[in-house]
């Protein structure tokens, strides 16, 4: 557990400085608005697929391992409509309801979340799962977060949601899903991914460029001053990630039983555990990315995260 642990702190404090000095730079004026939309889109568009394509070769999948981000995807979308379906009680703007729809429907489902966190509930085999888990991230971003966030930005067409989403497939920052599809083929073609892969740390070097650089952006759009005026707003979002999450995770690992693939022991843990995280982090790149309430998103990010780590992570711990 050591190295994972160190990795995990490691990435915590990366994290942490990473956010600081973003805000840091925005006070003295030395990077704004502009840098922390291109940051955004790099890793959208490079970062996430890259490792994505890269850990999804590395990984034996198998039919029953499916049916992980099958359900997953089903959370995602229902999360997501219950979310924007609910944002009226908060917000009448039609920004900032694609902005809650997104924030509460997708999780931070992976290593500086999700993934850890059931790494030390469930060891390694909790670590993998998570990864499996995580096969539907692309799909959902590319089909179902950035529809919506086209739909209600305030630079969105007046066009339909299922028009939009076909729309994508042709859009260059929709490269990930392609790229997804190819890892998916070449695991399920038994073509094994190149040693160097491994051996260079790739997936390790990809990330560790990444990740700074997404939460270096969201301190360059953190206005702290703000997070107060968005008190219901985060309230909000918890009930939505840590509450109707939860409702909805349980509901549908309880439908899986009904099936031959139902999750069971560890199965059933990630499943849950992962159905409530906060807020993910690529909810702020596509908000950025589609001038959608960029501000606010990272605002909003850091609220419930810190939420999650103070008030959930024991819960968690304590029941399962």
């Amino acid at each position: 557990m050591e190295p994972l642990l160190g990795k995990f702190i490691v990435t915590a404090g990366m994290i942490s400085l990473s956010v600081v000095f973003g805000a840091f730079c925005r006070r003295r004026n030395w990077a704004g608005d502009r840098a922390a939309e291109a940051l955004m889109t790099f890793v959208a568009v490079f970062g996430y697929p890259v490792v994505g394509f890269l850990s999804i070769w590395g990984i034996r999948l198998t039919a029953s391992d499916l049916a992980l981000p099958v359900m997953a995807g089903a959370q995602c979308v229902v999360m997501t409509f219950v979310s924007l379906a609910l944002s009226g009680f908060v917000s009448r703007d039609s920004s900032e309801r694609g902005l809650l729809a997104i924030a509460g429907g997708v999780g931070n489902n992976g290593f500086t979340m999700g993934a850890f966190v059931l790494y030390l509930l469930a060891g390694e085999e909790g670590l993998a799962l998570s990864g499996v888990y995580g096969l539907i991230f692309t799909p959902v971003v590319v089909f179902l977060l950035y529809p919506i966030a086209k739909r209600y930005s305030s630079k969105g067409p007046p066009t339909s949601l299922l028009r939009l989403a076909l729309k994508n497939l042709t859009d260059w920052r929709s490269i990930g899903l392609p790229v997804t599809v190819m890892a998916m083929a070449l695991s399920w073609a038994g073509i094994r991914r190149p040693a160097f892969v491994s051996d260079l740390r790739l997936v390790d070097v990809i990330t560790y460029t990444s990740l700074p650089a997404a939460f270096f952006a969201i301190g360059l759009r953190l206005r702290l001053s703000g997070i107060w005026d968005l008190r219901r707003h985060v309230l909000w979002l918890a009930g939505m990630r840590f509450v109707g999450g939860a409702c909805v995770g349980v509901a549908l690992a309880a439908i899986t039983r009904l099936t031959p693939w139902g999750f069971h022991g560890v199965r059933w843990t990630v499943f849950v555990v992962q159905s409530f995280v906060p807020m993910s982090v690529s909810s702020v790149a596509v908000a950025n990315m589609f001038s959608l309430k960029a501000d606010e998103a990272s605002a909003l990010f850091v609220a419930n995260t810190f939420m999650y780590l103070a008030l959930v992570l024991p819960i968690v711990f304590g029941v399962f």
